[in-house]
């Protein structure tokens, strides 16, 4: 067994960190035997981090591994395949003090400080082993930093469509959709996310009311399964998710407590045709997050080959033991985990508090003609000439965080780090919608927050928006003065 270092040039944090570490791929593979175990590295933010390390099951072609995991293999002839059930998550351990005193089986045994690290770290190297036990107590380190922020274990799970899922209220009574169980009962979703003591007690109408836990971690032989993120879909739109939660195989009792508390709700709102059952998932409310209708926009694939398929369950694992090769998987949980938006468990006002909405009534009011679909189609072209105009400005690494993050892009010049929101408008811009966790995030990173406007935006709508025109102004080291800030609402908490 050798130990050899891969740097990822191409490493990309958005999408890749705390996803499966099941496969490599490079055109130097040819050295590499089974056993053997590649220490990942990449450079984040100009500073070295081990993202994790992969045991070699074996090398394959990259058209092999493609029939294997899916298409989102990278473009290089030799792929090295994790062996089975060694398969770890991406993770990221700083270990940039440690970058010099890394050393390697060559007459050249360390790295020069005087070189770029990146062009030294292109060719792969073997390790010493001691310098392989350094760095597993650095990933160790890590690890016991952040137990339970990157899920080994995953399941997804299809209920109907609500609002609150907390029991039956005017306008939220039952939900909508999510498969036969709902057709003629009210499915027990209904209250998937009602506080019960700090407590979540999750259902879904599964296969024989059966859940398959070796399907979740193939290494499993209890009854139930703890640590495991339940993402909960509806019309193909992730609406929330545990985090750290309890799997049980069979359906199991709710609390006395809280099946009087769910009666009760049920009585006080005289719903009928609802039978009460048994629950699937146990999570702590503050490990859970239920979207706001205008964030519930990252899909998932439904009847297509590699989908969610028909059943209401689905497993990152097959029925063999082999992990499922759907990159929409590894999307799925990246967007969790770099979710910072709203959480209508910690805001209950966030369903009010769409910017999209707000930007909207702006425009309306300003005489200009704005809908959802035209209001979409002017953002993605400010993001589009946001984009252009941050590389022609000199940024580099400029990735897309609009869907997770309240921001839109980071990017970085001269070894600094920055955070840019991108706002387009029709208006003139004179005055823009910001939401609270984009006022909290600039007013806490002014240095290194960027606005890049895009306003006065032509739009003709002739069956679909064509958007053209504006003017793009980009102010850096943005700076958030109370004076200018002007309360669209406010929430009033009663005493």
């Amino acid at each position: 067994m050798r130990h050899f270092l891969q740097y990822w040039r191409t490493y990309n944090f958005v999408t890749e960190l705390g996803t499966p570490l099941n496969f490599a791929a490079s055109a130097q593979f040819k050295k590499l035997n089974q056993g053997d175990i590649l220490w990942i590295v990449a450079l984040r933010e100009h500073r070295l981090v081990l993202l994790g390390r992969l045991v070699v099951g074996k090398v394959v072609s990259r058209r092999q591994a493609i029939t294997q995991l899916g298409d989102g293999v990278y473009d290089a002839p030799l792929v090295a395949l994790a062996k089975s059930g060694t398969e770890e998550d991406i993770i990221e351990a700083d270990i940039q003090e440690l970058a010099f005193q890394l050393r390697f089986e060559s007459t050249r045994d360390r790295l020069d400080p005087e070189r770029t690290m990146g062009q030294q770290l292109q060719r792969l190297r073997e390790l010493t082993l001691e310098t392989s036990k350094v760095l597993q107590l650095a990933l160790d380190s890590q690890y016991a930093k952040t137990p339970n922020h990157f899920p080994r274990r995953v399941l997804f799970a299809r209920v109907g469509w609500m609002k609150w899922y907390a029991g039956p209220q005017a306008g939220d009574e039952k939900p909508i959709g999510g498969g036969k169980n709902n057709k003629n009962n009210i499915g027990h979703e209904l209250f998937n996310f009602k506080n019960f003591g700090e407590h979540l007690y999750g259902f879904v109408r599964s296969m024989d009311r059966r859940i398959n836990l070796e399907r979740i971690d193939p290494t499993n032989k209890g009854d139930s399964l703890s640590d495991v993120l339940v993402v909960f879909v509806a019309k193909q739109q992730i609406i929330g998710w545990y985090r750290g939660a309890t799997v049980h195989e069979t359906e199991v009792q709710f609390p006395s407590d809280v099946s009087k508390e769910i009666k009760k709700r049920l009585k006080q709102a005289k719903t009928k045709h609802f039978r009460l059952e048994r629950h699937s998932f146990e999570c702590s409310i503050e490990n859970a997050v239920l979207l706001p209708m205008h964030e519930r926009t990252h899909e998932i694939p439904g009847g297509v080959k590699g989908g969610f398929g028909q059943y209401n369950v689905c497993y990152p694992y097959e029925s063999s033991g082999k992990r499922k090769s759907g990159t929409w998987i590894n999307e799925a949980v990246s967007y969790v985990l770099s979710y910072d938006r709203e959480n209508l468990l910690k805001n209950p006002n966030a369903n009010n508090e769409s910017e999209e909405a707000a930007t909207m009534s702006q425009e309306q009011a300003a005489g200009f003609q704005s809908d959802p679909a035209i209001r979409r189609a002017v953002e993605k072209f400010a993001m589009s000439k946001a984009r252009s105009t941050l590389v022609a400005r000199g940024y580099k690494n400029v990735l897309d965080t609009s869907k997770s993050k309240p921001y839109d892009y980071t990017c970085d010049r001269e070894r600094k780090n920055f955070f840019v929101e991108v706002k387009g408008t029709q208006t003139p811009g004179r005055t823009l919608i910001l939401t609270r966790g984009e006022v909290k995030h600039i007013t806490s990173h002014a240095d290194q927050s960027i606005l890049v406007l895009v306003h006065s935006v032509k739009v003709s709508a002739n069956g679909t928006a064509q958007v053209s025109g504006g003017t793009t102004e980009v102010r850096e080291s943005w700076t958030l003065r109370p004076a200018d800030l002007s309360p669209v609402q406010y929430s009033w908490t009663v005493s």
